[in-house]
Protein backbone atom coordinates (compact mmCIF):
# COMPACT_ATOMS: atom_id res chain seq x y z
CA UNK A 1 0.00 0.00 0.00
CA UNK A 2 2.87 2.35 0.81
CA UNK A 3 4.37 1.81 -2.64
CA UNK A 4 1.08 2.80 -4.32
CA UNK A 5 0.75 5.97 -2.25
CA UNK A 6 4.41 6.87 -2.86
CA UNK A 7 3.98 6.31 -6.61
CA UNK A 8 0.89 8.51 -6.78
CA UNK A 9 2.64 11.28 -4.84
CA UNK A 10 5.69 10.97 -7.10
CA UNK A 11 3.50 11.29 -10.19
CA UNK A 12 2.20 14.54 -8.72
CA UNK A 13 5.76 15.78 -8.21
CA UNK A 14 6.63 14.89 -11.79
CA UNK A 15 3.56 16.70 -13.15
CA UNK A 16 4.34 19.83 -11.12
CA UNK A 17 7.96 19.79 -12.28
CA UNK A 18 6.95 19.43 -15.93
CA UNK A 19 4.40 22.23 -15.69
CA UNK A 20 6.92 24.52 -14.00
CA UNK A 21 9.35 23.91 -16.86
CA UNK A 22 6.69 24.23 -19.56
CA UNK A 23 8.61 26.22 -22.18
CA UNK A 24 12.03 24.67 -21.59
CA UNK A 25 12.00 21.27 -23.29
CA UNK A 26 15.55 20.21 -22.39
CA UNK A 27 14.88 21.00 -18.72
CA UNK A 28 11.72 18.87 -18.79
CA UNK A 29 13.73 15.91 -20.11
CA UNK A 30 16.43 16.46 -17.51
CA UNK A 31 13.93 16.77 -14.66
CA UNK A 32 12.08 13.65 -15.80
CA UNK A 33 15.34 11.69 -16.00
CA UNK A 34 16.54 12.85 -12.57
CA UNK A 35 13.17 12.34 -10.88
CA UNK A 36 12.88 8.88 -12.44
CA UNK A 37 16.29 7.97 -11.05
CA UNK A 38 15.38 9.32 -7.63
CA UNK A 39 12.14 7.31 -7.73
CA UNK A 40 13.96 4.08 -8.59
CA UNK A 41 16.56 4.73 -5.90
CA UNK A 42 13.87 5.42 -3.30
CA UNK A 43 12.03 2.21 -4.17
CA UNK A 44 15.20 0.16 -3.84
CA UNK A 45 16.57 1.78 -0.66
CA UNK A 46 13.61 2.74 1.52
CA UNK A 47 12.67 -0.28 3.62
CA UNK A 48 8.96 0.53 4.00
CA UNK A 49 8.56 0.82 0.21
CA UNK A 50 10.29 -2.51 -0.47
CA UNK A 51 7.93 -4.45 1.75
CA UNK A 52 8.90 -8.06 2.50
CA UNK A 53 10.56 -8.68 -0.84
CA UNK A 54 14.18 -9.79 -0.86
CA UNK A 55 16.67 -9.53 -3.66
CA UNK A 56 17.86 -12.75 -5.28
CA UNK A 57 21.51 -11.88 -4.78
CA UNK A 58 21.19 -11.20 -1.07
CA UNK A 59 20.06 -14.72 -0.10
Amino acid sequence: MAKIVFTLLWVGVLIVANRALDDITWAQYLATFLLGGAYALALSKVKILRGNQTLEGSK
